[in-house]
């Protein structure tokens, strides 16, 4: 199954674009369609509903953690019923989380003309309870469905989740644009989400029955299985809502000491460095079932930690260029995106990005983790470094303004991400993190600085900002995809490059 585990990281990336891309022409379509009142109800409404998916507590990661393990520590006499006991007690943990997702939708429901009293009409509140109804069933349904493919991640289906990801999006898009262009009602964006995660749920699971034969019943509910489960749970909520805080505190934080404007130009760093975040972590859980394959052979930490290499590298390539690529034309980009006068955040998101890329570089080894069910630690370590940050925000910001925002962002993210988070690795399980760095770096990193530094240089010599940007990004491009490819990648990433871009063709 690994054979198409590069052709899923394709994919993934495909779909990040295209929903990207679907967001900004659906979001300026349908506020000029519908106009701000009625797009503003539909947008306060999901703001809202938004919040229950706190309440998911990572039990699509769970599921592909213990079909994982199952996979690989079990004999073959007892792996069936292994894998209908995980099955079937995450699906039921899932299922009992959906009714309180449900509970909180109609404690909603019954309060929201009293939440929104001053701000809706009776016949506005009215009709958000009629958008509120559809909008938590395709939650809950989008909810379950991650279970499903937990469960194919697990068995290394790395394609049919993220291909049935990409066609949704796409008729999601079309669907809109063109029952929006008829009839003007927010309620029927509620309405195409329901609609396509209802089909997408059947489609998931009817697939996964058919080619797995698991089978979901009460009677498989293992107590056991529930109690591992719980620390995992309980350290994917911390990190949630952490993740939550963190990229709140320095917002808020300027928004009481400083301006509104400020806010609004650190913001701007943000969306750089929330894109970054996302694309840097989508290869990470494909590694989960390689990696609980690899702790099952005994390997020794030196052995171990060569299995490591290869994902580590593949996180260098797409990180590395995404940092080094903004470094030359990030001005530029932003310039483009919002205005001259908000290049300044290009310089704050460069020095968030720069730290967070190192964390990134590793970050495969949250699999390990996972599989060891030790996440809780590095949730602690999470919470802690967002205590700190919020203590060095406050008194940076005083000195420094915005820019000590930032930079107490960079120093707990340097401490605890990296110190403290790689320290745990060498001492919990032997991982030689310097070795793994100095491998993942090994020609990639100097080339990608290398041409980084050429393409800002180059890209500062063009006044027209545009044209500033294209030739940047083009001389980047060349110059880091040449020196990689003949002095940076060894024989056998050569031929897994080549063997993916055969597939890409063949797909056509």
């Amino acid at each position: 199954m690994r054979k198409n585990r590069g052709f899923g990281l394709v994919l993934s990336y495909l779909y990040t674009i295209v929903n990207m891309i679907s967001g900004l022409v659906l979001s300026f379509y349908l506020l000029l369609t519908l106009g701000d009142t009625e797009y503003g109800l539909y947008q306060t409404v999901a703001s809202f509903a938004g919040y229950l998916a706190l309440l998911e507590f990572g039990t699509g990661t769970v599921m592909t953690r213990n079909i994982s393990v199952c996979l690989n520590s079990t004999s073959p006499e007892d792996r069936e019923d292994a894998l209908n006991r995980n099955y079937s007690t995450i699906w039921l943990i899932s299922l009992v989380l959906s009714a309180v997702m449900a509970l909180g939708g109609l404690i909603f429901y019954i309060n929201l003309g009293d939440i929104y009293a001053k701000t809706m009409t009776a016949a506005q509140v009215a009709y958000a309870r009629k958008i509120i109804l559809f909008m938590f069933g395709y939650i809950i349904l989008s909810y379950l469905t991650q279970n499903t493919n937990g469960f194919l991640l697990a068995h290394e289906e790395y394609t049919f989740a993220k291909a049935l990801s990409l066609i949704r999006v796409i008729l999601k898009t079309v669907m809109l644009l063109v029952l929006i262009s008829f009839y003007h009602y927010a309620i029927l964006i509620a309405v195409v989400e329901l609609s396509l995660s209802i089909a997408v749920f059947i489609v998931t699971v009817i697939y996964s029955r058919l080619k797995y034969h698991v089978k979901l019943s009460p009677r498989c509910f293992d107590k056991r299985i529930f109690l591992s489960s719980i620390p995992l749970c309980l350290a994917l909520l911390m990190q949630t809502l952490t993740n939550q805080a963190n990229s709140n505190v320095d917002k808020f934080v300027i928004g009481v000491t400083m301006s509104m404007e400020s806010v609004a130009l650190y913001s701007v760093s943000q969306f750089v460095f929330s894109m970054f975040s996302n694309i840097a972590t989508i290869p990470v859980p494909m590694f989960m079932p390689e990696i609980s394959r690899n702790m099952a052979r005994n390997l020794t930490p030196k052995e171990f930690t060569d299995t490591l290499i290869h994902p580590c590298r593949l996180t260098t390539v797409i990180c590395g260029s995404l940092v080094c690529g903004f470094f030359a034309v990030g001005r530029q980009f932003i310039s483009l995106l919002y205005t001259p006068e908000k290049e300044e955040a290009w310089l704050y998101a460069m020095i968030i990005i720069v730290p967070t890329f190192v964390s990134m570089t590793d970050a495969v080894i949250l699999n390990v983790l996972d599989c060891a069910n030790k996440r809780l630690f590095s949730s602690v370590v999470l919470l802690l470094t967002t205590i700190a940050n919020i203590i060095l925000t406050v008194w940076f910001i005083n000195l420094w303004g915005i820019i000590g925002a930032v930079i107490a962002t960079a120093i707990t993210l340097f401490i605890g991400n990296i110190f403290v988070i790689n320290l745990y690795y060498y001492k919990q399980f032997g991982i030689r993190v310097l070795y793994l760095y100095k491998e993942a770096y090994k020609g990639i990193l100097p080339f990608q600085l290398a041409a980084g530094v050429a393409a800002y240089f180059v890209a500062s010599l063009i006044p027209h900002t545009l044209l500033s940007l294209l030739v940047g990004g083009v001389v980047y491009v060349l110059i880091s995809s040449s020196l990689i490819y003949f002095f940076g990648l060894s024989t056998q990433e050569k031929d897994r490059l080549h063997t993916l871009l055969r597939k890409i063709r063949m797909k056509k």
